[in-house]
């Protein structure tokens, strides 16, 4: 007997489709139900509405444990769901860090309780003992923060993951040039309060000067690379040449997509991250999405005290979760992007490129992991909405055009029409 079914489902290739549900999965997808299914008290009639397989975000900063004033896994899945994810993959920066088998373990049990949608954890690089310590626990991959070490000391980091066969994230911005210019950009009064300034401190350069080093490395190290928030023309040159010489993805985020550095004349301190907005002389744009592999929200919330400082000790982070999906499916109906295209960039390549079990595809046999799409919907991005405990978005007031309405996690409805409900999660490895 089905659990769920969804009848008169749109798919990307625009055909008609019921999807029938057992225990999480999707056992069926067929043209016709049977009499006894027209029948069944647990159909959705998703009236031709478009469906595409759940979001994956292998990218997000939900800051529990230890900076919960921020963020918790309760609010921050809550935005995931009502973004449309079924699966987000959380970053080790919390605290304490997730780099020691105790603290990965209880990060773990802390979603378990908490979390609204499924989820999986980067491990976080210490020694060579703990990263293999948490290889037990079934890590999606390992992130270092380049712009955090010496280039002696990540090399010795590299190698360490590269024992695992793990892919490794990196946060690519080279630590020398960034401090430089940061110290010189500072001593200049005038510059506190231009936060274009921060952009030009963490220069294009360093991501460029990082990302050479991080692709030098793997070819040693025969290593698999992931390179988060890719945020320059030049630096996408450069792994495009290394990429018939080793296994890299390339991840994008929506603020760089859609933003440059004049968003800080008009939005403010607000739209800090790292790395920052970009000139428009090197900045990334839609028309560059097909190459590459996956976009990641880099949801990264702060509390407004925290954001609204001086240009050098403002937080840097801005939440995504809730505004990602709508801004894409824009781009679709503006003819500048293709929705097979949004499904690869945010499902099926993030389930392939961390090798998550039967995600990123609505196929029999597969998790039943949906997202029901309204093209036709339209309206403008309202902070006040938002789940996330970042109430804050340099898209706010923008208008889209298309959204998800409906978001189901393996059989069980975890968001409709804006209203999010309770799911019990599971790691996916």
């Amino acid at each position: 007997m089905a659990d769920l079914i969804l009848k008169n489902c749109k798919t990307i290739e625009n055909k008609i489709v019921n999807i029938i549900i057992e225990e999480g999965r999707i056992k069926e997808i067929k043209k016709e139900l049977l009499p006894s299914e027209k029948n069944s008290d647990k159909i959705i009639d998703i009236k031709e509405k478009t469906i595409i397989p759940g979001l994956i975000d292998p990218h997000v900063h939900l800051r529990d444990p230890g900076l919960t004033h921020k963020e918790d896994w309760t609010s921050g899945s809550k935005a995931a769901a009502h973004g449309g994810y079924t699966t987000i993959i959380d970053m080790p920066n919390t605290k304490p860090l997730t780099d020691t088998l105790k603290s990965f373990k209880e990060k773990k049990e802390i979603a378990l309780k908490k979390s609204y949608v499924d989820f999986a954890l980067h491990a976080g690089v210490k020694t060579r003992k703990d990263v293999q310590e948490i290889l037990d626990e079934k890590p999606a991959a390992y992130k270092i923060f380049m712009d955090l070490h010496e280039n002696e000391e990540l090399f010795e980091m590299f190698k360490y993951v590269s024992e695992t066969k793990k892919p490794l994230c990196l946060h690519c911005e080279d630590r020398n040039i960034v401090n430089y210019n940061i110290k010189t950009l500072s001593e200049n009064p005038e510059n506190e309060n231009k936060t274009i300034m921060y952009s030009y401190a963490r220069s294009a350069l360093a991501e460029l000067i990082s990302v050479n080093r991080a692709i030098e490395y793997a070819k040693q190290l025969d290593l698999q690379l992931h390179l988060c928030h890719i945020s320059t023309r030049q630096t996408l040159e450069l792994i495009h040449e290394a990429k018939n010489k080793i296994n890299v993805s390339i991840e994008a985020t929506p603020h760089h997509i859609f933003l440059d550095n004049s968003t800080y004349e008009t939005y403010g301190i607000k739209a800090k991250t790292n790395p920052p907005l970009r000139d428009k002389n090197y900045n990334i744009c839609i028309n560059l999405l097909n190459e590459f592999d996956s976009i990641g929200t880099d949801h990264a919330p702060h509390t407004l005290e925290e954001k609204l400082k001086d240009t050098w000790s403002s937080a840097a982070g801005i939440p995504g979760l809730e505004t990602c999906l709508p801004l894409l499916l824009t781009e679709v109906n503006n003819n500048n992007l293709s929705l097979n295209e949004v499904v690869r960039l945010t499902s099926y390549n993030p389930s392939k490129i961390f090798k998550i079990p039967n995600k990123g595809q609505i196929k029999e046999g597969f998790d039943a992991d949906i997202t029901v799409i309204d093209m036709k919907k339209e309206g403008k991005f309202n902070t006040e909405t938002f789940y996330t405990q970042g109430k804050y978005t340099p898209f706010e007031n923008r208008q889209y055009h298309g959204c998800n309405i409906m978001t189901i996690n393996r059989g069980n409805i975890t968001c409709e029409e804006n209203e999010v409900i309770k799911n019990e999660s599971k790691y996916v490895f």
